[in-house]
């Protein structure tokens, strides 16, 4: 079925964005077991809830390698970055900066001039 729905190119682009919305969990779970005692319980299960949402992300991630370049798939990975820096200002009340925002627009340029360089 997965294959079947990633034969439209809309879906595949969708997918990809899940995928990269998914990846970035394992951030928010990697910060959360941070204050967390070293190897006690609640530090073990946030840290495999990391891996498990990595997990899930190399598996998805294989299907959409191979429908996309890799070079179109990789610059899809940058929302990524604006993903997390988003979570820590909403989960962890954590400051944004004028600096992190202007990386956030560099990086959305980037995105939509690559586009342009699509098939």
């Amino acid at each position: 079925m997965t294959v079947k729905f990633l034969q439209k190119r809309i879906n595949l682009y969708v997918f990809a964005l899940v995928a990269i919305l998914i990846e970035s969990f394992a951030s928010v779970f990697q910060k959360l077991a941070s204050r967390e005692v070293l190897l006690s319980v609640p530090f073990i299960v946030l840290y495999g809830c990391a891996v498990a949402v990595m997990m899930i992300y190399a598996i998805m991630w294989q299907f959409i390698l191979e429908k996309l370049s890799l070079t179109t798939a990789y610059m899809r990975k940058g929302i990524s970055y604006i993903l997390v820096l988003i979570w820590a200002k909403i989960i962890f009340y954590e400051t944004i900066t004028i600096y992190q925002i202007i990386g956030m627009i560099i990086i959305i340029i980037g995105m939509v001039i690559s586009v342009y360089g699509e098939d």
